[in-house]
């Protein structure tokens, strides 16, 4: 698999983790769920970012620049695009 999917399907995974097990423990009633919704709301925002800076530090481990566009779905959209549609 292609580094980029892998990391997307990480960060998929943690975060369903974090808020199933967010959910499980409000069902049980247990006192650390206050917190453990609280670390799951900060890592919907953090995992997102973290796996972005990835991407960009694997672009600039490429050589290519660090602001280049670091997901495959834009590449293939300019590949479309160059084959005579304007």
């Amino acid at each position: 698999m292609e580094f980029k999917r892998i990391l997307a399907i990480a960060g998929i995974v943690i975060l369903v983790l974090m808020y199933l097990s967010t959910f499980v423990l409000a069902i049980m009633n247990h006192p650390d769920t206050g917190r453990l919704l609280m670390a799951s709301i900060v890592c919907t925002v953090f995992v997102p970012v973290l796996i972005h800076l990835f991407l960009m530090m694997n672009n600039a481990r490429k050589g290519k620049n660090v602001f280049d566009d670091p997901y495959s779905y834009r590449e293939e959209g300019k590949k479309d695009n160059s084959k005579g549609e304007s």
